[in-house]
């Protein structure tokens, strides 16, 4: 009998499911009516759910295999460079939910692919690319607190939005070596504030959105911009946004200085940030995270080079692939390993680029990696 994998599409939380979901080796999943009943079991049958049908019910709309998590990620930021830079979108509080979504999609399907794509896919605009970077981090981290949905929504939105204020000189600024020119500056200072009208223009009435855009170079200890706002001053979504935006900043490289080390993002942000930033928020942002996030390269004790794969249970104890032998040798194919096998445990971090190591994420994280 013909099969396929489920699309996002036809099944939801809270509603019947249509069909028998089975996994690829023909185990039942969920029978046909059972009530999808939270997100959880929404994210196993993404995962592992095939549906077994007739030729007639596989030929049907749902025939396409969803796009991968990866997929997805990069539709999300060709879509919002094409957005943003349309000084009149015709549907932009839709066009942004679409693009939201894919987003959300993603990191639900398979949030360390999510996560790695930060660190591993550099190509493109860097704008749209810090702007989807964002909006994942604050996805992952604003579900990891308990944002309740509609303020979750509004957070990875303004996510999306935060720099529209600056949109056409964003990518011309991470070129630049010297201090930023008068009018430059000016500009950047702006920026919240622009970025608020312009979205109004656009047809954005949501408070939330619209606070964390105006606020996320807010700093707790009043040092931000545009109003020197203080603690709770600062909405949640607004303090959410300005850690995924300053650690994603961080974690890009420029044309004039290499990317910071993610785990050193991550402590920067608590260490020396702590009374400009969220430290209770920092706290679990870093845990959303990961030590190690997924797509850091690393050095194991045995001497191989390899790459975070998956956050694991414990922190310090990543699971990894390596991509040299432990004397240096590239290998054909990633080779598993177990971080908490102490030969295999992690002993630094390295720039992948520096050593001149291309990563293959599909052939890391199989399907869910194909671009």
């Amino acid at each position: 009998m013909p099969r396929r994998p489920i699309d996002p599409a036809e099944i939801t939380v809270g509603q019947p499911l249509r069909f028998n979901a089975y996994d690829a080796r023909g185990k039942l999943l969920m029978r046909l009516g059972q009530v999808i009943g939270n997100e959880a079991q929404l994210e196993k049958l993404l995962q592992h759910g095939i549906f077994y049908g007739t030729e007639e019910e596989c030929r049907g709309p749902f025939l396409p295999p969803a796009p991968s998590p990866l997929a997805q990620v990069i539709d999300a930021r060709e879509r919002l460079q094409v957005l943003l830079a349309d000084p009149t979108p015709a549907d932009f509080p839709g066009s942004v939910a679409e693009i939201a979504e894919r987003v959300r999609a993603a990191c639900r399907r398979q949030p360390d692919v999510a996560l790695a794509s930060i660190l591993l896919r550099t190509d493109g605009p860097y704008g749209t690319r810090h702007a989807v970077n964002a909006a994942i981090a604050c996805q992952l981290t604003g579900a990891a607190v308990g944002l309740d949905p509609s303020e979750l929504a509004a957070t990875v939105s303004a996510a999306l939005t935060m720099n529209i204020g600056m949109f056409e000189l964003h990518d011309q600024l991470v070129a630049l070596e010297g201090p930023l020119s008068d009018e430059q500056h000016a500009v950047v200072r702006a920026h919240c504030q622009v970025g608020v009208a312009r979205l109004r223009d656009h047809g954005i009435a949501s408070a939330a959105w619209l606070n964390a855009v105006r606020d996320h170079h807010e700093r707790a200890d009043g040092s931000g911009y545009p109003g020197g706002k203080r603690g709770e001053e600062i909405g949640r979504p607004a303090r959410l946004l300005a850690l995924a935006d300053v650690y994603c900043a961080r974690v890009s490289g420029r044309d004039y200085r290499p990317p910071l080390q993610p785990n050193l993002a991550l402590r920067w942000l608590f260490l020396n940030e702590g009374a400009a930033l969220d430290e209770r928020l920092a706290r679990m942002f870093i845990k959303t995270l990961g030590i190690y996030p997924p797509g850091t390269g690393v050095r194991l004790r045995n001497g191989s080079v390899a790459v975070v794969t998956q956050r694991g249970a414990s922190g310090h104890q990543p699971v990894v692939a390596s991509l040299t032998t432990h004397d240096g040798l590239r290998t054909s194919t990633p080779i598993r390993r177990r971080g908490d096998v102490e030969a295999h445990a992690v002993a630094e971090v390295v720039d992948l680029g520096a050593l001149d190591i291309r990563v293959d994420m599909e052939a890391l994280w199989g399907a869910d990696a194909a671009a």
